[in-house]
């Protein structure tokens, strides 16, 4: 089956870097042990999904909406940094995985706080 490129959504930058994360997870959690993977790794891959719904809700809604969606967005992804570092220290994961995974992460966290800055200036002026 080939995919038709003008079919394909048009996702923004942090779109891109939750599904790059994503993506890099999904990979990883097939070798995460079972006891974690079916406690630890389903609540990870819910604050993914968690996030990623959070951030569709907020690129199409109102300011108002989207200064709320944005700031429960940035909780959504502090917690899964959260997971992310409790898995690695149980040794669900190894370092590399976990640094590899964590940057991707971290670099979603400053897109949003600069999102959610560039609306709140927007909003005061």
């Amino acid at each position: 089956m080939t995919i038709n490129p003008s079919s394909t959504p048009k996702l923004s930058g942090i779109a891109m870097k939750i599904l790059a994360g994503y993506k890099k997870w999904h990979t990883l959690s097939r070798h995460v042990p079972k006891i974690h993977r079916y406690s630890l790794g389903v609540k990870i891959d819910d604050c993914f999904a968690g996030l990623v719904e959070l951030v569709a809700m907020a690129q199409f809604s109102d300011v108002e909406l989207r200064r709320k969606y944005l700031t429960a967005a940035i909780a959504k992804n502090d917690c899964l940094k959260f997971m992310l570092y409790t898995l690695y220290e149980i040794e669900g994961i190894d370092e590399k995985s976990f640094v590899a995974l964590s940057s991707d992460i971290e670099e979603v966290g400053k897109m949003l706080y600069g999102w959610k800055n560039k609306i709140e200036t927007t909003i005061k002026s």
